[in-house]
């Protein structure tokens, strides 16, 4: 059986490209955690033992992420990860199409349908996370500031998503004062993910009881 461990803000688009294939299991961890990258090796290498006992294959559905994925490893099947960055490499369906993107407009903040329905989004942050802890006058300059640099928020949009996802992106980009657009995705990165091929070109193949290291993506 192959097991992928992803991250639930690729969750649609996982299961999509699945079909309720029986040969593949997916485990999906919460979406926040490359804002907490101390904590979220232990639980990835959680979710790996436990898949190690049983597994043919693991693999990840997370970018670098942080750095949220450096040190785990699994002992007997070796990992397959993504050589992304990032979701949004996966969500654009290639890294060459997201370096595209950031070179002809870096100062970009990407939204997808994982991020809108979580309210993991900007304004989710702002009114839920951020508010609790500094009160809302204080938690609208802190994300101000985190988008000071950007000037359009893009939505992606890989696989089917609706109109009230589309509504609150929009909204996301008035309330903050950044231009809209939105771009096409693609499925093609998460098809890879769930069925392969493992090509050099997308994933690392990572051997058995080898971590994953930083340099994979900075070489030298």
């Amino acid at each position: 059986m192959r097991v992928v461990i992803a991250c639930r803000v690729i969750q649609a688009e996982l299961d999509e490209v699945r079909a309720g294939n029986p040969e593949i299991e997916i485990i999906y961890l919460n979406q926040a955690l490359h804002r907490t990258p101390d904590k979220m090796p232990g639980l990835v290498q959680e979710q790996i033992d436990k898949a190690s006992a049983y597994a043919d294959q693991i693999v990840l559905g997370y970018g670098l992420c942080s750095n949220g994925i450096v040190g785990v490893k699994a002992g007997r099947q070796g990992l397959i990860a993504p050589r992304a960055h990032d979701c949004i490499a996966l969500l654009m369906g290639s890294c060459a199409a997201y370096n595209a993107c950031f070179a002809e407009r870096p100062g970009t903040h990407y939204l997808s349908r994982g991020w809108l329905a979580e309210q993991k989004d900007p304004l989710g942050v702002t009114e839920g996370e951020y508010t609790e802890r500094v009160g809302r006058e204080t938690a609208i300059w802190v994300m101000e500031e985190e988008l000071k640099h950007y000037t359009h928020i893009t939505l992606i949009k890989s696989g089917i998503i609706d109109a009230g996802l589309i509504e609150r992106a929009q909204r996301n980009a008035e309330f903050f004062k950044k231009k809209y657009d939105e771009i096409s995705g693609s499925m093609a990165y998460f098809k890879k993910i769930v069925d392969g091929p493992y090509d050099g070109e997308n994933f690392f193949i990572i051997p058995p009881g080898a971590p994953i290291t930083q340099e994979l993506w900075f070489p030298g």
